[in-house]
């Protein structure tokens, strides 16, 4: 994404959410340290079933007393429904699409354009006056410092005929191997299938929260079977949860997947004894996969 400007980006959408309890609240219901979230810093968290399935990935963002969660706008509703169930007495709002909260990609060019400030650490942001402004999470040894802008649209203006950033966005998350849930794969893996511990997704010392007992007891036994893993294909991009296949034997389920100029890459949860094996997506005639290297190391990760 070298574009000079502010461009759109449709993929992920904001919530606000307020209240004197928001953090308290969002520390029972999410798998990363709400509380201990300090300003200036964002985290990805999971949202989870009391099964310890993923139900959605959250990344948050302080916005003065309260947080804003940025999510893929399929998961929006389903994951507002979720949370609301559960805010009973709690002094919490949740304001989904909010008027003054727009989402545009940018490099380090566009914010200069924009006369916007750049963090210089990836998974910090700044804010300044109506916009905060992110740099995203940059794991392990992956190199593309990548931002977002959040704020009202008269703040954040598009340059005339601004293309979309979402196709890009996706890809780069890819490479970034970094995870989301989708409608597709909603409660099919735990947290750690897609490496939420490696990433700073969990904490294993936060305490209670929905599907905490089933996401510990995996970590303390070292019971991961399944990690997320990076390959390409000579195939378009498969949809989410599209069933890995060694032969005729399941292996595992695409994450995510983004077109490239000779088919595409993707993200898929697979079983570590078949990592290595000749894997090929289902449904695609030919279309083998080529394991590429996530930016960050797996296998000295607890549970692994």
């Amino acid at each position: 994404m070298a574009s000079p400007h502010l461009r759109p980006l449709s993929f992920l959408v904001p919530i606000r959410v307020t209240g004197a309890d928001a953090r308290v609240f969002l520390q029972g219901q999410l798998s990363s340290d709400v509380v201990g979230l300090g300003t200036g810093q964002c985290q990805l968290a999971s949202c989870n079933s009391p099964q310890g399935r993923v139900q959605a990935v959250i990344t948050l963002v302080p916005d003065g007393d309260g947080l804003i969660m940025l999510l893929p706008a399929s998961m929006a509703q389903a994951t507002l429904q979720r949370l609301r169930k559960y805010v009973l007495r709690s002094k919490v709002k949740f304001s989904d699409a909010p008027a003054d909260l727009v989402v545009r990609a940018a490099t380090e060019a566009a914010l200069a354009a924009a006369d916007l400030p750049c963090p210089a650490q990836a998974g910090h942001c700044l804010q300044q006056s109506n916009v905060t402004v992110v740099r995203w999470h940059e794991p392990g040894t992956n190199p593309g410092a990548r931002f977002l802008a959040l704020g009202p649209a008269s703040d954040l203006p598009l340059a005339p005929g601004s293309e979309s950033a979402d196709l890009e966005w996706r890809l780069s998350e890819v490479r970034a191997g970094l995870p989301q849930v989708l409608p597709e794969t909603h409660e099919s893996f735990v947290a750690q299938m897609l490496n939420l511990d490696v990433l700073g997704g969990v904490s294993f010392a936060k305490g209670c929260y929905t599907g905490q007992e089933i996401i510990a007891r995996t970590h303390y036994r070292g019971a991961i079977k399944r990690r997320m893993l990076r390959f390409a294909a000579t195939c378009p991009p498969p949809p989410p949860g599209t069933r890995v296949l060694e032969g005729e034997a399941p292996a595992g389920e695409v994450v995510d997947a983004a077109a490239t100029p000779t088919g595409c890459e993707l993200l898929a949860v697979v079983s570590l004894a078949q990592m290595d094996a000749q894997l090929a997506v289902a449904g695609q005639a030919g279309a083998t996969l080529r394991r590429l290297p996530l930016p960050y190391d797996i296998e000295a990760s607890p549970g692994s």
